[in-house]
């Protein structure tokens, strides 16, 4: 796995969620090989106390010529009292993003190789 850091903040550092992180990057750059990095947050702030404490996962994802971000910050979702669902939920969204600008930058270059 290229340039994997990964933080965490107002949390207890896991083996297990940094094993799922892994697990998950890794997925991610065999889709993706033109990912350069992955630096990934892995938090469990203070929040209200009638919404219990929920984590948070945020991303920067390295592409050749930008950066994308991902803030999985769900503050109504109860479902992020979990924080592998708060990764898995966060890694989907990047997964979707990054697909996104790929299958853009296919485009672009199917359509510049035509004319």
């Amino acid at each position: 796995m290229k340039g994997l850091e990964i933080s965490f903040r107002d949390i207890e550092h896991s083996d297990g969620i940094e094993q799922t992180i892994r697990e998950k990057s890794g997925k991610l750059t065999s889709t993706f090989d033109d990912i350069t990095g992955i630096r990934a947050v892995v938090a469990m702030p203070h929040n209200h106390s009638n919404k219990g404490k929920l984590a948070h996962v945020s991303l920067e994802i390295g592409l050749p010529g930008e950066t994308v971000a991902i803030t999985n910050d769900n503050h109504d979702n109860t479902d992020h009292e979990d924080m592998y669902v708060a990764v898995r939920d966060a890694f989907d969204k990047a997964q979707r993003k990054i697909r996104k600008i790929h299958d853009k930058r296919v485009d672009k270059n199917r359509r510049a190789a035509t004319v």
